[in-house]
């Protein structure tokens, strides 16, 4: 079928006319629910089914949840249109911070063995080298001479400088102690090879700006750049955004002012406003039709935001596409928090299990279709409970299921409360029994019933006597996610049975152990595992939310949430609450942080890291544009220990100044009917990568261990020794393109570019090198062998890292991998190898190896010679393992029924993790390897819903089922 009339089936006549605009640049003004995502998907497929390369088409995404739906539109209109999907492989659709590490590593292949630092990982990096940073000098600027307020308001100072692209000598100029900071974190980082998302953005935006001479392979061949939320980017995204476009043909940005909602973080609504001034030539379009509200919802809204906002926003006038029935809208008062929670909750149960027209499709609502939205979860009331707590409470009282999604504390239920605690009695060394024994009768069994005293002796016995050994003993690297394991299994979590929303949590707190391992070389002393307790006591608290970033599935629960978290949903019920005079919208506040006033007076001027009421207004309209069907607003006129009335937000005031709004709690929407609970599928629910897949295929109770609830393995002896290997044998091909280098070059480029960061290095490598030292001249060895056995690979031009999106089940996978390229002198390619680099032994006959699993590398290979045909244009002509270790490359076959095998494989996969079947099918030989074997109960179980098994993969020499039927004993 023609594309242009797929976009006509497919589009509004607003987004078709947005999706074929060929203008240099074209602002995209969104509404909320109007389809941008939708818009920008079908621009992407015009352009690939027009003939653009999809090397040269760049998409910015805010999330990368974004980014994996706008791929599914992508993937399903070019199969519309007769063009194989998996050339989006060639693409980049995704986070501005993802691209920038991926330009970064083009650029220079050691940025791809640098750890990315988020918020709390910065935090932690800072704890962790307070004193080679100086931190301790800041203590007067603190509040109340605290530590914890110099790690947050340093971590803040280095990521807005960077954000703001502040010149450090500028800084100075007003503040050298602050600015002499800066400096050594930012040297810090680079010796120690992290980075964080704002110096990932400001490298490339340096590198870039400068125009040195690896840019172009960094960027590519670009041509169409387009980004998404174009309303909230900062200004360093935005330098890059200007940079590219300097290199690019066309620029497409979509957004909408009246939901920018991040100033507080740096983003400039200004970017958006003034488009249109920059670029005086740009086509301008407006997508005002709202395909997710009601008539009354969307009037209302829209009502709301021009009379809060009137000249300060770029008016839209939004339209609902549909008034569907039943519908409800009303802003209502209640008594006292405990009346309104009640309410709530009432309200909920009684919507559960109601008709509900999803798309055409019917459905009765079920949990996870409720969200209750407020201004702030965790801050707390005058009798110091958090905000939530009044109505997880209530919901709790009739048994429905909720997660505290993005806005409660990590710690409110007990089962990670007491994991905290419990690593609290390792504080001091020597915690005595009786202490252990009220520990455990008090706090442990009543969050883990089955827990085992003396078990939880043993753990608590071995783990003080390691981390409080001695001054002078030996260095026994510890690593804390070893401690949560051990607690879990004294807990016996394997026979607990707890809930989805339990284990997540659980999970949670795995993550927050895998960050400290991030940055911590071990926590073998007292004064190392006392700064991880102070971590967990005063930073992860406010920094964790129950579901950290997009990496976990939402569950069948109602969402109590802060409204920033929930930028980009949707919900067919929606209750804003705690809409109290001076709650929502609060207070205006100003910037506190600590780089100078005079450096940040263009920040502060635009409203930027503070609290104004135009920011509040925009919060407001996006929290109430979040419903679909039913809309509460509602307040309660006393507050928990408060002594004075409290009135209605006048946001909420000005929202029911529409007719069809109603003032009264009592009844239900009228033209409800029941109908059977089926919940809607999320997007959050299909997997994303080659990872999640191969994890499922080995056994889907691990999968939904590691991505549904998020545990984290236990890290091995020599973490990172894989990546730097790898990344050695990259920088040889950088560095010698065209011709293998020699042997004392290959020892120069190992040597610049080996790194470890959980084995110190030998005070005295030339006498007593230690197991860094050794380590490192493995690594020498390996690569030499490499280069001088498979020197023709130099002759080829090596695709390193290259990245594939693999379509499959209406899913779009992504992985990465090595490719050998041989082209001729026009740069055509005449010869194509899928090749991958692994860091282990395969011995005399690597095919016949137990320890090896081949039907994952002949998978991820015969997956990538699939995707190299479309993406590269040419036929692989073979697809091998190299096995670094013993200097092998073992050949797998990549012929067709043997690629057909490996995608009927993922198909089955995604199939049975869209229904959240995830039985245990355990083997001895694949249990005792296991992550999760301690916390696993390693029940035979049978498939719920695959009732037939994936066919046999193609392996080297042999074909087998994969491991969750080859390895299974029931």
């Amino acid at each position: 079928m023609d594309i242009e009339q797929i976009l006509k089936d497919n589009l509004t006549q607003e987004q078709y006319k947005a999706a074929m605009d060929n203008a240099k640049e074209v602002l995209c003004l969104a509404c909320a629910g109007s389809g941008k995502s939708r818009t920008l998907a079908y621009r992407i497929a015009r352009l690939l089914a027009e003939g653009e390369p999809p090397g040269g088409i760049v998409a910015f995404t805010f999330t990368d949840k974004a980014a994996e739906s706008i791929k599914r539109r992508v993937s399903q209109a070019l199969v519309a249109a007769g063009i194989d999907p998996t050339v989006i492989g060639a693409m980049y659709i995704g986070t501005i911070h993802a691209y920038c590490q991926h330009v970064l590593g083009e650029m220079d292949a050691t940025y791809r063995q640098y750890d990315v630092l988020d918020e709390n990982r910065l935090k932690l990096y800072l704890i962790s080298r307070s004193s080679a940073l100086g931190l301790y000098q800041f203590r007067s600027r603190a509040r109340n001479n605290s530590y914890f307020d110099i790690i947050e308001q340093v971590s803040d100072a280095w990521k807005t400088a960077n954000d703001e692209i502040l010149n450090f000598n500028t800084v100075a100029n007003e503040d050298s102690e602050l600015a002499d900071l800066l400096n050594r974190i930012k040297d810090k980082l680079r010796t120690d090879q992290y980075i964080d998302f704002s110096l990932m953005i400001r490298d490339a935006v340096d590198a870039i700006d400068s125009n040195s001479a690896s840019v172009k392979n960094g960027i590519g061949k670009l041509r169409h750049l387009m980004v998404d939320e174009y309303q909230d980017v900062n200004p360093c995204q935005e330098k890059l955004i200007s940079l590219l476009h300097q290199r690019a043909e066309t620029l497409f940005v979509v957004g909408d002012d009246d939901q920018s909602i991040y100033a507080w973080r740096g983003a400039d609504v200004s970017n958006i406003l003034s488009f249109a001034k920059r670029y005086t030539s740009c086509s301008i379009h407006t997508l005002s039709k709202n395909f997710r509200s009601t008539e009354p919802i969307v009037q209302a809204s829209n009502s709301f935001v021009a009379s809060m906002l009137g000249p300060s926003r770029i008016n839209k006038n939004p339209q609902a596409n549909k008034n569907q029935t039943p519908q409800d809208f009303r802003v209502l008062s209640f008594p006292d928090r405990v009346a309104e929670a009640k309410w709530v909750a009432e309200r909920i149960k009684a919507l559960r299990g109601t008709a509900y027209n999803d798309d055409g499709n019917l459905r009765g609502l079920t949990p996870a279709d409720f969200a209750i939205l407020m201004r702030s979860t965790r801050q707390a009331e005058q009798d110091e409970s958090p905000r939530h707590e009044a109505f997880t409470t209530a919901l709790e009282k009739l048994g429905i299921p909720f997660s505290l999604e993005a806005g409660g504390g990590p710690f409110d239920r007990p089962q990670t409360s007491v994991l905290r605690t419990t690593f609290e009695l390792l504080r001091e060394p020597g915690v005595n029994r009786d202490t252990v024994q009220q520990h455990f009768e008090n706090e442990v069994l009543s969050a883990y019933p089955s827990a085992d005293f003396d078990a939880l002796v043993r753990v608590l016995t071995d783990w003080s006597r390691r981390i409080h050994c001695p001054k002078g003993a030996p260095r026994i690297r510890l690593y804390p996610q070893k401690l949560v394991y051990d607690l879990l299994e004294s807990f016996n979590v394997a026979l607990s049975n707890f809930k989805d929303e339990v284990m997540r949590d659980i999970g949670l707190f795995s993550q927050m152990i895998m960050d400290v391992e991030t940055v911590y070389m071990s926590v073998d002393s007292s004064k190392r595992f006392a700064e991880v307790l102070n971590f967990l006591q005063n930073v992860a608290e406010k920094g964790y939310n129950v579901s950290t970033d997009d990496v976990l599935q939402r569950p069948d629960a109602v969402t109590v949430s802060t409204v920033h978290k929930m930028k980009g949903l949707e919900f067919p019920c929606v209750f804003v609450v705690d809409t109290e005079a001076r709650r929502f919208p609060k207070k205006k506040s100003k910037y506190t942080g600590w780089l100078p006033h005079k450096v940040m007076a263009a920040a502060i001027d635009r409203g930027a890291y503070q609290s104004t009421h135009d920011e509040e207004s925009r919060l407001f309209y996006t929290a109430v544009t979040r419903a679909e069907r039913y809309l509460y607003v509602s307040c309660a006129e006393k507050l928990p220990m408060g002594k004075q009335n409290h009135k209605l937000s006048p946001y909420a005031l000005k929202l029911a100044e529409h007719p069809k709004v109603l003032w009264d709690s009592t009844g239900l929407p009228v033209g409800l009917a029941s109908f059977a609970p089926r919940r809607r599928v999320e997007e959050a629910d299909y997997p994303t990568s080659f990872t999640e897949i191969k994890s499922y295929l080995h056994c889907p109770k691990e999968y939904q261990f590691r991505e549904r609830y998020g545990f984290n393995p236990i890290i091995p002896e020599m973490f990172g020794y894989g990546r730097t290997v790898h990344t050695s044998i990259e920088k040889t091909h950088e560095l010698y393109p065209g011709s293998p280098p020699d042997a004392d070059q290959v020892e120069s480029v190992v040597l610049d570019t080996f790194h470890l960061k959980h084995v110190p290095e030998s005070g005295d490598p030339k006498n007593h090198p230690g197991p860094y030292e050794h380590s490192r001249n493995r690594a020498m060895k390996i690569t030499q062998n490499y280069v001088a056995s498979f020197g023709n690979d130099f002759e080829r031009e090596r695709q390193v890292e290259a990245i594939f999106e693999i379509p499959a089940s209406n899913c779009v996978l992504t992985g990465s991998i090595d490719l050998l390229l041989h082209k001729d002198e026009n740069g055509d390619i005449l010869q194509a190898e899928v090749i991958d680099f692994k860091t282990i032994e395969g011995g005399e006959n690597p095919t016949e190896n137990k320890d090896i699993d081949w039907t994952e590398l002949a998978l991820q290979v015969q997956l990538y010679a699939r995707a190299a045909d479309q993406v590269l244009g040419h036929n692989a002509k073979t697809g091998s393992v190299h096995l670094l270790k013993d200097n092998q490359r073992v050949e797998v076959p990549i012929t067709k029924e043997a690629v057909d095998s490996a995608l009927a494989n993922v198909e089955w996969a995604v199939t049975g993790i869209l229904a959240s079947d995830f039985p245990m099918r355990p083997h001895q030989n694949k249990c005792s390897k296991c992550d999760f074997q301690t916390i696993c109960p390693k029940i035979p179980q049978e498939f719920h819903v695959l009732t037939t098994a994936p066919p046999e993969l193609h392996l080297p020499e042999r074909n087998e089922m994969v491991r969750a039927f080859s390895l299974y004993k029931a």
